[in-house]
């Protein structure tokens, strides 16, 4: 999803990544604060902003940003450079555009009233727009549109500026805190404001046109910046419907002692100032946590973020965290099957959010693993689980106050078996040169990538090692290949050296290994309830007259079980049958069992946006024109669909990042492989993010239908 997409859906408070930087990059940012609006009332006055800056503008000195490189703008600020204003802030950002250079990194943060109103596009599906109001924001005029307010900042006039930024090679970290809120401020006391502007607030109504549709298409919004476009993450401080507050700070001392704070950003420069090593990552999910922890900021917010660089460094991170962290909490793992996280896993405890610059404070046996968690035991002080085998104790201080872990150990032998070498019946066998160079191609991959993770086994194979003319085809044992061709295929030239081959081999059997798990996960949580998954066949048959699949046509019913044919048009229907909002990830099962990611966009993963309320219902439709079906060794094949909905829980902030999923993915067509920041030994050893997704909660599904296709000669 491009910048501009991103904050046509929302705007709440955002961030950016930073690629690994030239020795020259330059680190260049913009701050503004708007804390006056002449154009509303006394009580629409804030308070926090100016404090905000001064904030950020200290925690970004203590990572090594230089002042010279700050510009303010900012109503009370000592050495602003002017008034925050909506000409002011855009030229801002426009000079920035034209200064950057291809590594630097561009910082944007701004503190202000946030509000909403009726979007300007139809691509919204609740009919409004999130804007931020500058200094010079006005209401709503007597002669100008009665639901608009005059001289917003809105997403299509930040992402402009933002993609002239990123074109130019730099990365960018844009920080918004400002409100969003479909509802009117609760009593929240003394010292608290919710940060927002509504258009009931100023006497007018919002128009029924903008209530939500109940269904929508999904469409797919790639990014349209050139190859070589810097990178954005975005943080957000509250969600579209959510309101953004500012304190009074220390709650118990007098009103004229307190300082006033955006509860976001301070939390977010607490963080900044008190970690030295994070991702950009590492960083919201803290400074959620701060958030929710500390009674003071009485937060009713969900942070959340966007881009596509989530898992760079923060700007002045000395050594960059290596590897993946999970996050721990009370002696659970917050990740599980679905990571690759198995039972026997060893994993290196850590107290703060910087593992790679301190030494472990002690190590835990992985047990009792559920999808996207697991049960921790720690193990016996003073022995070294990487070089020996250790025992676990009952309980332990050190693990109670582990924050975070990363895999130490891989789990012993996994029982994933595996077929020796079997001929492709019929047409499409290899020969005998053939034969000999992939059986040594298979033994290579379970004695190297596949080691300790599959094993040979012709009584009861969990794949069936086909060898085809062009490599190899790994398909559930009792499937008759000569009926059906399905499952993960492994392409082979010739020409490939063992290596090559070895890791194609092991990606086609990792592939088939986790959507097996994935299976029996969505087998064992049937009965959860949450998302509704259901898959409708239409057929439409030829146009006699241009000869191409009459898609515009009228559709004939098709029973529920009927084989897919040319010109047919499968529609996969998503609905939230419950009482509460899911985020919904949506996978496309092409028929190599390739995971093409509808939703959420990779690789940044699940984000608020995703977030389906009850009764929303999501479709997205897959037509079987003449280039979707290309001939195969049998006279049918398979395509599917894997659904998950992970259950919405405020304040939540670590959100399963699924893209992992596409990890093991062939590198062709629509098939594209993400989230594979190490290498093949990382994902094989499950060396992959992910938040928190209880299975007693979690909503699974895996539908799978058959397809015909035309049989090679």
């Amino acid at each position: 999803m491009s910048v501009r997409h991103v904050l046509l859906v929302t705007l709440a408070a955002l961030g950016c990544a930073v690629a690994s930087p030239a020795a020259t990059a330059k680190t260049r940012a913009l701050l503004v604060g708007v804390s006056e609006y002449p154009g509303f009332a006394a009580e629409k006055q804030l308070k926090a902003p100016a404090n905000d800056v001064r904030r950020m503008q200290g925690a970004l000195k203590s990572r090594g940003i230089a002042e010279a490189d700050l510009v303010v703008l900012a109503d009370g600020v000592e050495g602003t450079a002017g008034s925050p204003t909506r000409a002011a802030i855009l030229d801002g950002m426009e000079r920035l555009a034209r200064e950057a250079e291809k590594g630097d990194l561009v910082i944007f943060y701004a503190s202000g009233h946030g509000t909403r109103q009726p979007s300007r596009t139809s691509l919204k599906v609740d009919g409004l727009d999130q804007v931020f109001l500058p200094r010079d924001a006005s209401p709503p005029g007597e002669e100008g549109p009665r639901n608009r307010f005059g001289n917003v900042i809105a997403g299509p006039d930040f992402g402009e500026r933002l993609d002239a930024i990123r074109t130019r090679g730099a990365d960018v970290w844009f920080i918004l805190d400002s409100c969003f809120s479909g509802s009117a401020s609760r009593a929240i006391g003394e010292g608290v404001h919710d940060k927002k502007i509504e258009l009931e607030d100023i006497g007018l109504a919002a128009s029924t046109a903008m209530a939500p549709e109940k269904a929508s298409v999904l469409t797919d919004m790639a990014p349209a910046l050139p190859p070589g476009s810097g990178r954005l993450t975005a943080f957000y401080a509250s969600q579209p419907n959510e309101t953004a507050r500012e304190v009074a700070l220390p709650p118990g001392a007098p009103m004229d002692k307190r300082v006033w704070g955006s509860i976001f950003t301070t939390a977010l420069t607490d963080v900044l100032k008190r970690a030295p090593s994070l991702t950009y990552r590492q960083l919201i999910v803290e400074t959620g946590r701060v958030l929710r922890a500390d009674a003071a900021f009485q937060a009713r917010q969900t942070p959340s973020f966007e881009g596509d660089g989530m898992d760079g460094a923060v700007p002045g991170t000395a050594v960059a965290a290596a590897g993946t962290t999970w996050r721990v909490s009370a002696g659970v793992l917050h990740a599980g099957q679905i990571e690759g996280v198995e039972a026997g896993a060893v994993v290196a405890l850590y107290d703060s959010a910087a593992p790679a610059a301190e030494k472990p404070t002690g190590y835990a046996m992985v047990e009792d693993v559920e999808a996207t968690r697991a049960r921790l035991a720690a193990v016996k002080p003073g022995c070294l689980p990487t070089t020996t085998r250790c025992p676990t104790v009952a309980t332990s201080p050190i693990l109670k106050q582990a924050a975070y872990a990363r895999l130490a150990r891989p789990a012993p032998p996994a029982a994933f078996s595996i077929s020796h070498p079997r001929p492709w019946p019929g047409a499409g066998a290899p020969d005998a040169a053939a034969e000999a160079r992939l059986g040594k191609g298979l033994e290579a991959a379970l004695a190297g990538p596949l080691k300790d993770r599959a094993r040979f086994d012709d009584a009861a194979p969990t794949l069936v090692a086909w060898m085809t003319a062009d490599g190899f085809r790994f398909m559930p044992d009792g499937l008759d290949p000569l009926a059906v061709e399905a499952g993960p295929p492994a392409v082979i030239p010739p020409d490939a050296n063992p290596d090559t081959a070895a890791a194609a081999i092991a990606r086609a059997v990792l592939r088939a290994r986790q959507l097996s798990r994935l299976q029996a996960l969505a087998s064992a949580t049937s009965t959860n309830g949450g998302l509704d998954v259901s898959v409708d066949v239409q057929r439409f048959g030829l146009d006699p007259a241009t000869r191409q699949c009459a898609f515009k046509g009228t559709a004939t019913a098709v029973g529920e079980d009927a084989l897919v044919k040319l010109c047919d048009k499968v529609q996969i229907s998503v609905e939230n049958r419950s009482t509460r909002p899911f985020l919904a990830a949506i996978f496309f099962l092409d028929d190599g069992w390739n995971m093409i990611a509808r939703r959420p966009t990779c690789p940044i993963g699940l984000t608020v946006s995703d977030r389906m309320e009850p009764g929303r219902r999501l479709v997205f439709e897959v037509p079987y024109h003449p280039r979707a079906i290309i001939a195969g060794r049998a006279p049918t094949t398979t395509n599917g669909v894997f659904v998950m909905g992970v259950p919405f829980v405020e304040g939540e902030t670590d959100l399963p990042a699924l893209c992992a999923l596409t990890g093991f993915n062939d590198a062709s067509g629509q098939a594209s492989r993400g989230d594979e920041t190490g290498g093949l030994d990382d994902l094989i050893e499950g060396s992959t993010r992910g938040g928190r997704l209880p299975l007693e909660s979690a909503s699974l599904s895996l539908v799978f239908w058959p397809i015909s296709q035309p049989v090679k000669p």
